[in-house]
C-alpha cells in the first residue's frame, strides 16, 4: 500500500492527505479550487501569499491639514454675505436708484411706463438749415404787416380816391359792406399767419433734429 503525505493548499491553508506519488504534480484544492504543485508539508503552515496588488486599491494619502498661516491668509467663507443693501434697485439693470426716483440713470428704464427710454442719434443743424426753417415764419410776419398797412390805407383813402365818380363799379369799393368784408378777410389772414409765425419763430424756434439711420 502506497504511503500518504500531508499537503497544504497555499491559498486557503487546507490540509489534505494525498498519496506520495502525487508530489511534484499540479493539483486543485477541493475547498477553494486553487491550482498548485503538490509538495510535502514540513510541519509549519506555509505563509499566505500576498493579495493581488491589482485587486487591492491603493490607500489614499490622508489630506494635509492646513496650517495656521494658511487659515489666516485664506478666507474661510469666501461666498458668505458680507453686506446687506435694502435700497431701491432698477428692475432692468439691478443698479441702485433713489427711493423716489422713477427713471434709472444707468439704463434709462422708466419704472412707471415699464419701458426703457430710447436714445436717438441725430445730425447737427447747420446755419443754412436753421435759416431755411425760419424763412416761412418771417414771410408770415411780412404778410401780417402788409395786411395791416393795406387795411389802414384802404379804410382811410378809398373815399378820397373815388372822389365824385358815380360809376357803380368804383362806388362799390367805397360801400360799407365791402369795407366790412375786407376787414373780415384780413382778420382771417392775420389769425392763421400769426399763429404759424408764433409756432415757428417762438415756440419751435430751433429746427427739429434729423435722426441718423443705421
Amino acid at each position: 500500500m502506497a504511503s500518504t503525505v500531508v499537503i497544504i493548499c497555499p491559498e486557503c491553508d487546507k490540509r489534505m492527505n494525498a498519496p506520495e506519488n502525487i508530489l511534484g504534480k499540479k493539483v486543485r484544492c477541493k475547498s477553494c479550487q486553487a491550482a498548485f504543485v503538490a509538495r510535502a508539508s514540513s510541519g509549519k503552515p506555509p505563509s499566505k501569499k500576498p493579495a493581488n496588488p491589482a485587486k487591492t486599491s491603493p490607500s489614499k494619502p490622508a489630506p494635509a491639514k492646513p496650517s495656521l498661516d494658511d487659515e489666516d491668509e485664506d478666507d474661510q467663507n469666501p461666498y458668505g454675505m458680507i453686506d446687506i443693501s435694502l435700497s431701491k434697485r432698477c428692475p432692468e439693470c439691478a443698479n441702485e436708484m433713489e427711493e423716489e426716483a422713477i427713471l434709472c440713470l444707468t439704463c434709462g428704464y422708466n419704472t412707471q411706463t415699464r419701458e426703457r427710454v430710447k436714445t436717438l442719434k441725430t445730425y447737427d443743424n447747420t446755419v443754412t438749415e436753421q435759416v431755411s426753417w425760419m424763412v416761412p415764419g418771417i414771410v408770415c410776419v411780412l404778410v401780417i404787416i402788409g395786411t395791416i398797412v393795406f387795411d389802414i390805407w384802404y379804410l382811410m383813402n378809398i373815399d378820397a380816391l373815388l372822389g365824385d365818380d358815380d360809376s357803380w363799379y368804383k362806388s362799390m369799393w367805397a360801400h360799407m359792406g365791402i369795407k366790412l368784408w375786407v376787414v373780415i378777410v384780413s382778420l382771417f389772414i392775420l389769425f392763421f399767419t400769426g399763429r404759424f409765425a408764433i409756432k415757428r419763430l417762438i415756440l419751435n424756434f430751433a429746427r427739429p433734429e434729423v435722426e441718423k439711420i443705421k
